[in-house]
C-alpha cells in the first residue's frame, strides 16, 4: 500500500540521517560519508530519493560532492545533512543541522528545531500552509535570526520531490488548505542574514528534463528515475560521464541544480521532515 511505502521509506531515511549525523566530524571526507549514506539507503531495500546533499556554512541547499573530491570537513563547518529514500515512488525527505567541534552557532540550530517542532504542531486537516509558515517564522525571530524567505518546503507525489504546493518559512498569504493524503516535507532554514539565498555554481546534482533515444541519455534516465542525480551517479554507471553530460546539458536534456548560498556569505542552518496527513492528524515518517 502506498501509505506502507510512505512509512518505511521515511524510517530509512529517518535511519540514514541519524547515522550520518553521529559520523560528521573533522577530517572526514564528505565523498565517503555520501556514499556510505546512499549504499546504506539501499541496503536498507529503497533507492535513494537524491543525492545526499552536504552543504556547508553560507550553502543553504544543493551541493553533494564529486566523484574525485577529496573535500573534508573542517573545524566550525556548519554542515546540513539533507537526503532522501524512495520505495515504490514514494519519497521521504530529512535534514539535520551540526557543527564541526565547535558551538558556536548552538541557538541557530535549535531555532530551525524548534520552528520545525511547532510547525508540525499547526499540521491538521484544513489547515492554511500559511499559518505554519508563520509559526516558522515567529519561532527562528524569537532567536534573534532570520528564515531564508525564498526557500520553502514542498509536497511529495509519486516519483515527484518538489511536487504542486510549497510550504513557506514566513506567512505568506497563502491560503492552500491541508487535506487528508496528502504528503509534504516542512524544512525550516534560518540564518544570520537577511533571509535570502541565490543559485550559484554548480553543485554536482541533475535532473533530466525528457527522455532521447540516444543509448547514453536513456541510461541517464535509468539512472536517476527521473528523480535529481549526482555526478558520482553518473560516474558510476556511464563510460565517459563527462562526456556524455556535457552533450546533454548542451541539447537541453537535462537541468544543473546549483548551489544555493546566502546572499552575503552568512551562516544557514536547516530541519527538515517529511509528513503524511491522516484525517486523524499527520504522521511524521522521518523521525
Amino acid at each position: 500500500m502506498e501509505y506502507d511505502d510512505y512509512i518505511q521509506s521515511g524510517k530509512i531515511a529517518s535511519k540514514a540521517r541519524q547515522e550520518g549525523y553521529k559520523m560528521i566530524e573533522e577530517g572526514l571526507e564528505l565523498r565517503k560519508l555520501a556514499d556510505y549514506l546512499e549504499d546504506l539507503i539501499r541496503g536498507e531495500g529503497a533507492q535513494i530519493g537524491f543525492p545526499v546533499n552536504l552543504s556547508i556554512n553560507n550553502e543553504a541547499a544543493h551541493f553533494t560532492p564529486a566523484p574525485d573530491t577529496d573535500l573534508k570537513f573542517q573545524q566550525g563547518d556548519l554542515v546540513k545533512l539533507d537526503l532522501g529514500a524512495e520505495i515504490n515512488g514514494c519519497l521521504a525527505d530529512t535534514a539535520v543541522t551540526k557543527e564541526v567541534t565547535t558551538d558556536k552557532w548552538t541557538n541557530l540550530i535549535k531555532a530551525t528545531d524548534e520552528a520545525l517542532e511547532n510547525a508540525i504542531k499547526k499540521v491538521r486537516v484544513g489547515a492554511i500552509t500559511s499559518e505554519i509558515g508563520r509559526e516558522i517564522e515567529n519561532t527562528i525571530k524569537k532567536y534573534g535570526f532570520n528564515p531564508v524567505y525564498n526557500l520553502t518546503g514542498h509536497t511529495l507525489e509519486k516519483y515527484v520531490l518538489h511536487a504542486g504546493t510549497s510550504f513557506p518559512n514566513y506567512d505568506d498569504g497563502s491560503r492552500v488548505r491541508l487535506y487528508p493524503g496528502m504528503t509534504f516535507a516542512i524544512e525550516p532554514f534560518a540564518t544570520t542574514g537577511k533571509g535570502k539565498v541565490k543559485g550559484l555554481e554548480f553543485g554536482n546534482i541533475m535532473i533530466c528534463l525528457k527522455e532521447d533515444s540516444e543509448e547514453s541519455l536513456k541510461i541517464l534516465r535509468k539512472v536517476s528515475r527521473g528523480l535529481p542525480f549526482s555526478m558520482r551517479d553518473a560516474a558510476r554507471s556511464i563510460e565517459n560521464y563527462d562526456y556524455v553530460i556535457r552533450e546533454a546539458q548542451k541539447k537541453k536534456y537535462i537541468y544543473f541544480y546549483p548551489v544555493l548560498k546566502e546572499n552575503k556569505g552568512e551562516m544557514v542552518a536547516q530541519t527538515e521532515h517529511s509528513i503524511y496527513l491522516r484525517e486523524d492528524g499527520p504522521v511524521v515518517t522521518t523521525l
